[in-house]
């Protein structure tokens, strides 16, 4: 299984499933361990019935994480439209490091 599965959507948006994680409780682990990795100069989430949706924010850049994507996967996504080649491989990176920690604490615990 791979651990993460990427979807190029209209408008520059890229959805960046997280394999392996679900639902509500895997989303806080998702965000808490994406602001220790990052250390983002905001970030934040919402809830609703629907989904919970939340924020990074880092070097003016916007990744944005939720709950409910296609499968009901944890997930980013970012708009590569926005973003130069150096913001687009940093924020690849960063998905990258965030998701390396979360599977290696998800392995730790088994």
């Amino acid at each position: 299984m791979t651990r993460t599965d990427s979807y190029r959507m209209k408008r520059g948006n890229v959805l960046v499933t997280v394999n392996g994680f679900f639902g509500e409780e895997d989303f806080y682990v998702l965000h808490r361990t994406a602001v220790e990795v990052l250390d983002p100069e905001d970030s934040g989430y919402s809830v609703d019935s629907m989904c919970i949706g939340g924020f990074l924010k880092k070097d003016g850049i916007l990744l944005r994480t939720s709950s409910e994507c296609p499968y009901d996967t944890c997930c980013f996504f970012y708009n590569e439209e926005d973003l130069d080649e150096k913001s687009r491989e940093k924020v690849i990176s960063w998905i990258e490091n965030i998701v390396d920690r979360l599977h290696a604490c998800r392995e730790e615990e088994e």
